[in-house]
């Protein structure tokens, strides 16, 4: 199992049928609501890296979705393993 974070920005207008259309997703295990660039915050859980991706693809082809922010990965199995991916470089920190 891959347990993601990511964070969705959709169109002014739809944050309520959006937060519903995540809420009823099986895969996302919680929705939170952000104020700021980004509207919502989420926590969801795959089987996979593979499967993660396409569900996060197909939260991306929504129309109301107008961008995603950075995923955090990580295998519910080993908890100290922890992948970013994301279009743009995460500059390190310390």
């Amino acid at each position: 199992m891959v347990i993601g974070l990511t964070m969705i920005k959709v169109r002014p207008g739809y944050e309520k049928s959006a937060y519903w259309d995540l809420q009823r997703r099986p895969e996302v295990k919680d929705v939170f609501r952000l104020f700021g660039e980004y509207n919502f915050f989420l926590i969801m859980q795959a089987e996979g890296i593979s499967r993660f991706n396409q569900i996060l693809k197909e939260i991306e082809e929504e129309v109301k979705v107008v961008k995603t922010g950075p995923v955090l990965l990580t295998d519910d199995s080993t908890p100290d393993k922890i992948d970013s991916i994301t279009s743009d470089p995460v500059p390190a920190l310390g």
